[in-house]
């Protein structure tokens, strides 16, 4: 590099320093008969009011949905599929959804649904879960699967020029998993820990308490994750037993949303899920309510600042006709910052950041939750509250107000969900999991829209019943036993709850 030198450093410092102290020039006067033309002009121009900042500007037009026409074949193994061409990007989303969730998890191993979901994708008879990795991320696609309690599924995307190799990898995923040793013993550690780690998280440590209480010997009655012991227990012929009596696909339907014709789709999946050999017929599961007892479970966490509440009573079945009933009173409820539950126990007595009420409708039945975290030392005022708020509910109508925004926040935002080739499959999904009708996305937003305030006092009526209310917490007995004394929340049990330290310490 040449040096500068010194005496040239200083002259061009000399110079800055000189420019940098230079006042800027006095801007050209402008001669005042060469303004008078534009402030003639601006004068004529008609004022421009002043917009109203006292109130939020009007609404402008509700958004309509309309899904487009879906077309259903099935295929000589008993695979439905149901497809909606949808042209506006060159992608196809797809979701398989499997009668395989949890509500079919045998006696002794709660969550082997859910573990078998979680390793179909971890190796098949002809990749190893990295081969798989590398063919899917080659074409830009993604593969994954999960369980939930009424199904299991294996959804993914892919550009349409690559559906033909993308359906090749989802079909191998699908039906023949080999659940390889190695990954089974890491998938495993896996769940271990996370079982573990929700032993301090008082939502899971609730979840987990309030099912077997709530629903009894039920399909439903066991959390979905599974426990320790049963993780521990599970081995790789359970995955494979399972995944041999529910993954077939007489119990299945595929869903294809995306830049893809019925001509062009049907010799793909022939091809591919075509080859899936049937099964033998699985019994249905009945439609069957929770036992709902009268019932209060307290989980020991000491010294905690806060209490957490779960408050379940029964609900509906996912195809009720009571449903956007249930969803605006909900709504009402503890849908949000504007709910009653919020301005109550928040905004009035500050008790909790938030309290949340919602419903739970799965197929064969549903729970109606409030939950939140208030703080420990007026847990008892904060549940007298709750139940002053669902007999309000359950005995006097909704404002015309209230009734309105509860509305809005659930119609307004719907379309937005069917934005994408992933949103369009993963709510015609839901249709197929709980056998609604084609058309009911189509009318869900007038079947809201129809709700009355008389709809949302009967719906809270007949199933926000407190008589049937079971009611877990988790926080310091000490502090919050005592305020229960005088409550209708039945019989109170306390349990220790062990934490994740301590279980990593045996």
């Amino acid at each position: 590099m040449t040096r500068r030198p010194a005496g040239l450093a200083l002259a061009l410092a000399a110079l800055l320093s000189a420019c940098a102290a230079r006042q800027p020039a006095a801007p050209a006067t402008v001669p005042a008969a060469a303004t008078a033309p534009a402030a003639s002009a601006a004068a004529a121009a008609p004022a421009v009011p002043e917009p109203d900042r006292s109130r939020p500007p009007e609404k402008g037009p509700v958004p309509e949905l309309r899904v487009p026409e879906q077309r259903h074949f099935t295929l000589a193994n008993g695979l439905k599929v149901r497809l909606v061409e949808y042209h506006r990007l060159p992608i196809v989303a797809v979701s398989l959804v499997l009668d395989a969730g949890g509500a079919r998890d045998p006696a002794g191993r709660p969550g082997l649904a859910s573990f078998t979901a979680s390793m179909v994708t971890e190796g098949t008879k002809t990749r190893s879960a990295t081969r798989l990795s590398d063919e899917a991320g080659f074409i830009g696609a993604s593969i994954h699967a999960s369980a939930g309690v009424d199904s299991a599924s294996v959804g993914g995307a892919t550009l349409a020029k690559h559906l033909p190799k993308f359906l090749e990898l989802f079909a191998d995923v699908t039906t023949n998993p080999t659940f390889p040793k190695a990954d089974f013993e890491r998938v495993q550690d896996e769940r271990l820990v996370t079982l573990l780690q929700q032993r301090d998280q008082p939502q899971a440590v609730a979840s987990r308490a309030f099912a077997p209480v709530f629903w009894g010997a039920h399909p439903y009655g066991h959390y979905l994750l599974g426990t320790e012991e049963a993780v521990k227990a599970t081995t790789r012929r359970d995955l494979a037993a399972f995944h041999e009596r529910y993954w077939r696909p007489g119990g299945a339907e595929l869903v294809v949303v995306g830049d893809v014709s019925e001509a062009e789709l049907v010799p793909l999946v022939q091809r591919t899920l075509g080859a899936w050999k049937p099964g033998p017929s699985v019994k249905p599961l009945r439609a069957a309510p929770a036992a709902a007892p009268k019932r209060t479970v307290l989980l020991e966490k000491a010294d905690a600042p806060q209490a957490f509440l779960l408050l379940g009573m029964p609900g509906l079945r996912r195809s009720s006709d009571e449903f956007p009933a249930a969803s605006v009173a909900f709504q009402i409820l503890g849908g949000g910052m504007s709910s009653r539950l919020f301005r109550n126990l928040r905004e009035d007595k500050g008790y909790t950041y938030g309290v949340y009420a919602r419903g739970d409708s799965r197929r064969l039945a549903g729970a109606s939750f409030v939950i939140g975290s208030v703080k420990a030392e007026v847990t008892g005022a904060a549940v007298k509250e709750l139940f002053s708020e669902l007999d309000r509910l359950r005995t006097q109508p909704v404002s015309d107000a209230e009734l309105e925004d509860a509305k809005n926040a659930l119609v307004l935002g719907l379309p937005a969900d069917f934005a994408t080739a992933g949103g369009i499959a993963h709510r015609l999904a839901e249709l197929a999991i709980y056998g609604l009708p084609d058309d009911y996305w189509n009318r869900y937003a007038d079947l809201v829209r129809r709700v009355t305030a008389e709809d949302v006092r009967r719906f809270a009526a007949s199933r926000l019943d407190p008589a049937r209310l079971t009611l877990v917490l988790v926080g310091s007995p000490q502090a919050v036993k005592p305020q229960l004394a005088e409550l209708p929340v039945g019989p109170i049990e306390v349990r220790a709850a062990p934490s994740a330290a301590a279980a990593g310490a045996r």
